[in-house]
């Protein structure tokens, strides 16, 4: 039976726990885990949407982001804590970014090549799109604002299925009502978007070249937030990158085509 540990890392940083092996797999997720307010459920919930993806035999650590991140909150701040949890707390890992995580698990490699064993960049890359850079304006903006019924709204189309997307619109107007309680602080949620948006990662890109570790970037062909250009630049610049794409589908490839992802994913760490 399959064993789920909850807790924080340096008294601050959430995490999930999964399984009980070797070989740690550690995951830094998405946006999602600072923009919708941090609870045990949900944590779990994304935690075991995430081990659909990943060999079953292997410990997995689900990292959740600072709940009370500083002033200047950064990729670099997010990559000092995820190396001293390693160091200090788990060892050498495979890690796997996803979205958002992808920034920070890629820095990790570049900076830290001795505590990153394999690299996974899951529907992310180096950069965003164009398309996806100013979404990302966007939402700090309506973030700012407090108006969390836009900044939802920028994640109107993100499915390829045009039902799933049907009842995403229809699960964002079930919570208008109490948008406030599920959604984070807006300083919170401007924080973490700002650590991706404050970089200028397309302008040098140099830095990808010290990435050592394995990697493999599994991305969808119509994502809007990270494009075909971005990925394919992210597999060129980092040595002997493998890059899987799935054609025709979005950034929510990893839940519309997890058994796939997951086939791809465990072949890689095999």
């Amino acid at each position: 039976m399959t064993t789920f540990e909850t807790g924080t890392f340096l008294s601050r940083i959430p995490f999930v726990k999964i399984g009980s092996g070797g070989d740690p797999i550690v995951v830094l997720n998405g946006g999602q885990a600072f923009v919708r307010r941090p609870t045990p459920a949900r944590a779990r919930r994304d935690a075991k949407r995430i081990a659909r993806l990943l060999p079953s035999h292997r410990t997995i650590y689900v990292l959740g982001y600072d709940s009370a991140p500083p002033a200047g909150y950064s990729v670099g701040t997010i990559v000092g804590d995820v190396s001293r949890i390693l160091r200090e707390e788990i060892g050498p890992a495979s890690v796997l970014g996803i979205s958002f995580g992808g920034f920070a698990a890629a820095r990790l490699a570049a900076d830290h090549p001795d505590l990153v064993k394999d690299l996974i960049l899951m529907v992310s890359a180096h950069r965003f799109s164009s398309q996806g850079r100013r979404s990302i304006d966007r939402q700090i903006e309506y973030a700012w604002q407090g108006d969390f019924e836009r900044f939802l709204g920028e994640f109107g189309l993100v499915f390829r299925r045009p039902w799933l997307n049907w009842l995403l619109r229809l699960r964002f107007k079930q919570e208008q009502p109490r948008l406030h309680e599920t959604m984070n602080d807006s300083a919170i949620i401007v924080r973490g978007l700002h650590a991706v948006a404050g970089e200028n990662f397309g302008e040098d890109s140099s830095w990808l070249q010290a990435i050592r570790a394995r990697t493999l970037i599994v991305g969808a062909t119509h994502d809007p937030f990270f494009d075909v250009e971005a990925m394919e630049e992210t597999a060129r610049l980092i040595a002997g990158a493998q890059l899987r794409l799935f054609k025709g589908e979005t950034h929510m490839l990893p839940v519309e085509r997890a058994r796939d992802v997951a086939k791809t994913v465990r072949a890689f760490l095999q």
